[in-house]
């Protein structure tokens, strides 16, 4: 009884030790994975000057991006809101919107200017 114990730790614990290793390796497969792309957008950006200007490009493109879609979640849920006073059922607007009747009611609930 004791051995078949000891035995059932012994391969308990070797089976953890392979899954950290496992989990350890595809970790290091994911951060050398990461680093060969760094190392590609800089040359592609025509090194690291290039790539400053790159950064700077994108961020300026994400923030424009975000102020067109909070416009466009306003108007939305104004649409939503005068929809909802003409008689539109929750279902009919949440089949358009692709989102769920809860999530609607949930922006719908919120302050103007909220959002």
């Amino acid at each position: 009884m004791v051995r078949g114990r000891r035995n059932a730790r012994k391969t308990a614990a070797e089976e953890h030790r392979a899954a950290e290793e496992a989990r350890v390796a595809t970790e290091r497969a994911d951060a050398d994975k990461r680093a060969r792309r760094a190392v590609r957008a800089i040359a592609k950006s025509g090194g690291e000057r290039g790539a400053l200007e790159q950064l700077s490009r994108v961020s300026r493109e994400i923030e424009r991006l975000h102020r067109e879609e909070l416009k466009l979640l306003e108007e939305r849920d104004a649409l939503v809101d005068g929809l909802r006073s003409a008689g539109q059922s929750w279902n009919a607007l949440s089949s358009r919107t692709r989102l769920s009747r809860q999530a609607l009611m949930k922006r719908a609930a919120r302050a103007p200017g909220d959002h």
